[in-house]
This record gives C-alpha cells, sequence and structure tokens, in this order.
C-alpha cells in the first residue's frame, strides 16, 4: 500500500572497487529498477543509496556517482571514537553536499550492543532547519534511532525527520510500525515525517 518508495543500498566498498566501477554498479543499478518499473505503474521509485560519511567528512562515493541517484542518505559507519565536537563537524560537512538531504540512524546507537557516538544536538538541528535536510527515525528494532528524546526535541524546533524501515529484505518493511512507535513517543506528528506526504509534495520538498 505505498504509492512511492526509495531504493537505498549502502554503497559499494570503496576499499574493493574503483570508482569507475561503482559508476557502473550504479547505473546498472538504476537500469535494473527502470526495466522493473516499465511493467509496473503503480508505485513510484526514487533512486538513493545509504553513502558512508568518511572521518574527514567527505563522502565514500565521488560526485559522478552521485549523479546518478534522486539523493542521498548518508550516515557514520566506522570511527565511532570520535568526540563530539569533531563528530559533529563529520557529520554537518557530509550532511553539506548538495546530494545529500537525510542523515541515517543518527546516533548510531545498537540497543545492548553500543551506546552511539556523541552529537551536538543544537548544531545538528540548526543545520537541517537551515539547510532543508532530514533526520531518520530507524525502524530496525535494534537501532529505533532516534531516542523518543531527541525526536521530542527535532519536534519542539520544526526539524523534519523521516521513517526509514532499514530493510534489507520485502518482509522487513514491516518493521516499519516500530519506527512509528519511536516517532508517537517523541510526539510527533503526521506533519513533522516527511514520507506521509504525497509523491508530488515530497519532491518539491527534495528540491527546495
Amino acid at each position: 500500500n505505498y504509492s512511492h518508495i526509495g531504493f537505498s543500498e549502502h554503497n559499494p566498498s570503496i576499499s574493493k572497487h574503483s570508482k569507475e566501477q561503482i559508476y557502473n554498479l550504479i547505473k546498472s543499478r538504476n537500469n535494473e529498477i527502470d526495466h522493473i518499473l516499465s511493467s509496473i505503474k503503480s508505485i513510484r521509485v526514487l533512486k538513493l543509496l545509504e553513502v558512508d560519511i568518511l572521518p574527514s567528512g567527505g563522502l565514500a562515493i565521488d560526485d559522478k556517482s552521485l549523479s546518478l541517484l534522486d539523493f542521498t542518505i548518508v550516515s557514520v559507519h566506522s570511527v565511532f571514537s570520535m568526540d563530539k565536537a569533531n563528530m559533529t563537524q563529520r557529520v554537518i560537512k557530509g550532511l553539506s553536499h548538495p546530494k545529500t538531504k537525510v542523515l541515517a540512524h543518527p546516533t548510531g546507537r545498537i540497543l545492548n550492543q553500543r551506546p552511539g557516538y556523541e552529537l551536538d544536538w543544537g548544531k545538528i538541528f540548526k543545520f537541517c532547519k537551515d539547510n532543508n535536510k532530514a533526520l531518520e527515525i530507524n525502524a530496525w528494532p535494534t537501532r529505533l534511532d532516534l531516542s523518543d528524546q531527541v525526536i521530542r526535541q527535532a519536534v519542539d524546533l520544526n526539524v523534519k525527520m523521516i521513517v526509514n524501515t532499514d530493510s534489507h529484505s520485502s518482509y522487513q518493511m514491516e518493521n516499519m510500525k516500530y519506527g512509528v512507535a519511536m516517532a508517537r513517543r517523541g510526539w510527533a506528528q503526521k506533519n513533522d515525517i516527511l514520507n506521509t506526504l504525497e509523491y508530488n509534495d515530497f519532491m518539491k520538498w527534495l528540491r527546495r
């Protein structure tokens, strides 16, 4: 019952692929999506990627590959030990790329395994609001990241969020209910969550 979805696989490994190989992998993926959609008219698909923010704040793939995407989600998957100031700077630099629209699992926490890194939320919220970026509420049961407390702060400051299932298989799209529950715990309402928008309205937000 979705009208539109985004495919946002992790970026290909930069240690195992050249820049040209990464470009060709993404191009091939996009062609496969177009082929599938040529016979399915009931749903729209956004061509996305979840791209690593490197410790320097740069993105793991280059602009040529990013040009193949409607937009990119960015996230931290390495070097979690950075202090609050440097991690905040890293995240903001990653969010600064014009193709970047969403920060995924923003604290990096894994429940009962990893507490997550620290961010200066005042700076993150201000940057997102000033630059039309969104924070993910990750619905994966061992992440549930953002926390309800941070969601409430985002709501109070009118910072937009997106609920993402983090699905790696189609059946995992059922995770959506956990993300919705976290949004409700943080007092979020429909107008706080961007993927409640109709497709055309979402695209207007994307192009702002």
